[in-house]
């Protein structure tokens, strides 16, 4: 396995244990975005907390010159 295939697969490993953990408050969900051809994975927090929509990034990582931006 080269360096990159093994940076995607920890990459995706760490943000799917952190998908599984659930807000405390509202109807949030956590969705996970992993787009392997450019690199970018992502964790969102989608949903409601009483009338307030929730929509934001909790984690953000680029695989770039063989190394882990966060």
């Amino acid at each position: 396995m080269d360096k990159l295939e093994l940076y995607r697969s920890i990459v995706t490993e760490i943000l799917t244990k952190y998908s599984q953990y659930k807000p405390s408050y509202g109807q949030v969900e956590i969705e996970q975005i992993f787009d392997r051809e450019h690199d970018r994975y992502q964790l969102l927090a989608i949903g409601w907390n009483q009338q307030k929509r929730i929509y934001g990034t909790t984690i953000h990582l680029d695989i770039q010159n063989e190394k882990i931006w966060i």
